[in-house]
């Protein structure tokens, strides 16, 4: 583990891993025995998953799909429930090198980006980043961060400097009701792929973690994909076929919950429930994301289901709900379809 130091309130943890044992694929290799593979390493990574964090699947799946998407999350959930263990477990599980940050009241851009003399402090400067607490940086800190990831680069002095590749962050966020918090706006939150949520496990899931506690030995993770295979996955999501009637379904989805678009026919309940729907953006992340789902899968064209699955994942930070609304984001997406 390597540690980074800047006024006390930044940690980078960086995996070293080997090649070994990786599933390998051949450039060579087709396009269907790729995705053949693909499935094949997608199941293998939720089964070693599962050997290290009880529960949480659903999380490891949409954080594989934003990954695998050039998407970044944010990752809500109580403290406790394992969160930074999900993002590193899928760094490793992908052989990437993964840092954490947490963000602070009195954090700088420099502290975020490097400068020029030591660029390389820069916890940018990885494949996966963990950022805990974004919410409790300075408007001006989380404005750097979130033009980085929209850039893809970062600017120190007069030089832009490109973020590696593959590149993905995860972040949370501290509850609002505490003191020096700077909510991220409608339009930051826009900028984040999905927002995934770890829950509580169940009694069965609790007592097989208590379970595995007293069993001798240190479970292993060996990489599945290495950094060449992730980047032609990413490449060939946008390739992977959208029907006319899949495209017409999420269209279809994001436009009712618009409450001021007269053209289309929206439920009557939801002015009452949203105040803004979901942006174009939202829709482009939507079939983004159903189709790396139905690449992961290993299918060669991508479903309704696959829509169905993302659909709370891509919308629910997006919908901005009245003040007043007695239903919350899932419930109006759930009433979507």
């Amino acid at each position: 583990m390597r540690k980074f130091q800047s006024r006390g309130f930044i940690v980078q943890e960086k995996h070293e891993l080997t090649p070994k044992n990786k599933m390998s694929f051949s450039e060579k290799e087709s396009d269907v025995e790729f995705l053949r593979r693909a499935g094949l390493a997608y199941k293998q990574m939720l089964d070693q998953a599962s050997q290290i964090v009880v529960g949480q699947q659903p999380v490891f799946e949409g954080l594989m799909i934003a990954l695998a998407s050039r998407g970044h999350c944010l990752l809500a959930g109580a403290p406790g429930l394992a969160k930074t263990t999900i993002v590193g477990t899928l760094a490793k599980l992908f052989g990437l090198e993964f840092h954490r940050i947490t963000l602070s009241p009195d954090m700088t851009p420099h502290d975020i980006i490097g400068t020029e003399v030591r660029r390389e402090d820069g916890p940018l400067l990885t494949n996966m980043l963990l950022v805990e607490d974004i919410n409790c940086a300075p408007p001006k800190t989380q404005m750097t961060l979130l033009n980085a990831i929209q850039d893809e680069c970062v600017t120190i002095g007069q030089t832009r400097h490109p973020l590696p590749k593959p590149f993905c962050v995860v972040a949370t966020e501290t509850p609002v009701e505490r003191e020096g918090i700077s909510p991220l706006t409608a339009s930051q939150l826009d900028r984040f792929m999905m927002k995934l949520i770890a829950g509580y496990p169940t009694f069965e899931e609790e007592f097989e973690l208590v379970r595995r506690m007293s069993s001798l030995g240190d479970q292993v993770i060996q990489p599945v994909f290495s950094l060449d295979d992730l980047l032609r996955l990413q490449e060939m999501v946008p390739r992977s076929p959208v029907g006319d009637d899949v495209a017409e379904f999420a269209v279809t989805m994001i436009r009712k919950t618009r409450v001021d678009d007269h053209t289309e026919k929206t439920f009557e309940f939801m002015p009452q429930q949203v105040e803004y729907g979901a942006s174009t953006r939202s829709l482009q992340d939507l079939i983004r994301a159903a189709q790396t789902r139905a690449t992961l899968n290993g299918r060669t064209r991508t479903a309704k289901n696959d829509v169905r699955f993302v659909s709370k994942l891509v919308l629910r930070h997006r919908l901005v709900m009245q003040p007043n609304a007695s239903l919350s984001s899932d419930d109006v997406i759930e009433q979507l379809d």
